[in-house]
């Protein structure tokens, strides 16, 4: 038969990830195979000097469950975007961004389409979508431009182009809330607060800043405030705002109570990129500010502080302090994150035996999860070493 055929011409062409097995091969061939199998391609379009592309082959690609799903139900591909094919497959599909993950039908059609680092969680939910003909990009695309504005269409074609990272997700997303007669539904309500671009002047993120406490009720309050921060951020960044208290001020237009709060984290995510040690000082003053007065229940935000006391200080009192916020976070949330973040904490000042239990901890729970444990391992060497 052609198919054991091109299966044996392809053995020595196809690299196995742990359980997924990933052909790099020509799209010719590809498309013969999806031809005779009745499977929809997958391609993992990369490039070799793409860190997020690197992780997914070794982290996400090689889980167990990833690869049964996707060895049952796609033929799996990968592609330079850069050399060879690639450089013509990366026109043809409109691949600018990495990694991009495509599914394609036997004609050559896109179905869906992906983009960045994802868990397996994500990726597996992805291939879902992509076998499912009411969420397929391709699909809700070309209804989209045969003229179809029903709303389930025009909802499900907006969160697409989001999920995909292309075209203009917050117009369609419009143009459809254009056609309701009430915006404040909670189906509504959650569309907004998912697709609501970064402008403080969009009708979109005017609507939800202006029925913010009405959006709490229906969607994820942490979704909300998620998408008017962005919207508060770049009008900042925008505008060149960089006084303490206008920062305050702009974030105090739409949380009049948590406006200063706010404030501070938004300094804080700026600040931790700077190598100035004013910079740095800066970034101690406004979290002992914030842990002070405010109650931090974020555990990225609690992650974020602890390491950068942990890299910006020597001083006893703030790892001290990174170790409280560790413990914090800890309680929050139980992942393989909290864990490295504790056990580098510990290596710091020197509690070997705790530090070996999260380090420990971190590089289990980061096999379940999915995710890059080389750090967790390091520090469990490096904590074992300890005197």
């Amino acid at each position: 038969m052609r198919i054991l055929a091109l299966i044996t011409i392809l053995f020595y062409n196809t690299l196995i990830y742990s359980q997924m097995a990933v052909l790099d091969t020509t799209w010719e061939a590809a498309l013969q195979m999806a031809r005779e199998s009745g499977k929809p391609i997958f391609v993992d379009a990369y490039t070799q000097w793409c860190g997020p592309c690197k992780w997914m082959a070794a982290h996400t690609f090689t889980r167990e469950d990833v690869g049964g799903f996707y060895n049952q139900h796609f033929i799996n591909v990968k592609m330079d975007m850069e050399h060879g094919e690639g450089l013509l497959f990366a026109r043809a599909y409109d691949v600018s961004r990495y990694p991009t993950f495509l599914f394609i039908d036997a004609e050559g059609e896109m179905l869906h389409r992906g983009l960045g680092r994802m868990s397996a969680q994500q990726f597996l939910e992805l291939g879902a979508a992509a076998l499912d003909s009411t969420r397929q990009l391709g699909t809700l695309e070309r209804a989209y431009e045969a003229g179809n504005r029903s709303s389930q269409t025009m909802r499900a074609y907006a969160r697409a182009l989001h999920q995909a990272g292309c075209g203009s997700p917050a117009t369609i997303a419009l143009e459809y809330l254009e056609q309701q007669e009430d915006w404040a539904t909670s189906e509504n309500l959650q569309l907004i607060a998912e697709l609501a671009p970064p402008d403080i002047h969009h009708p979109m993120f005017q609507f939800l800043a202006q029925n913010r406490r009405l959006a709490y009720q229906q969607v994820d309050p942490a979704l909300v405030d998620q998408t008017l921060k962005a919207g508060i951020g770049v009008q900042i960044s925008r505008e060149g705002i960089s006084a303490e208290d206008e920062v305050t001020a702009a974030f105090r237009e739409v949380w009049p109570a948590q406006g200063r709060q706010y404030a501070i984290e938004y300094q804080l995510k700026q600040l931790r990129q700077s190598k100035e040690e004013e910079d740095r000082q800066r970034y101690i003053a406004l979290a002992l500010e914030l842990d002070e007065n405010y109650s931090i229940e974020n555990s990225s935000q609690l992650q974020a502080m602890a390491w950068t006391f942990t890299v910006f200080s020597k001083e006893q009192s703030h790892l001290l302090q990174a170790r409280k916020w560790a413990e914090q976070a800890l309680k929050i949330d139980d992942s393989c994150a909290s864990h490295t973040l504790m056990a580098a904490i510990c290596l710091r000042l020197k509690e070997k035996g705790y530090g070996i239990h999260c380090a420990e901890r971190a590089i289990e729970l980061g096999k379940k999860e999915g995710v890059d444990i080389r750090m967790p391992e390091g520090l469990l060497r490096d904590l074992q070493g300890l005197e």
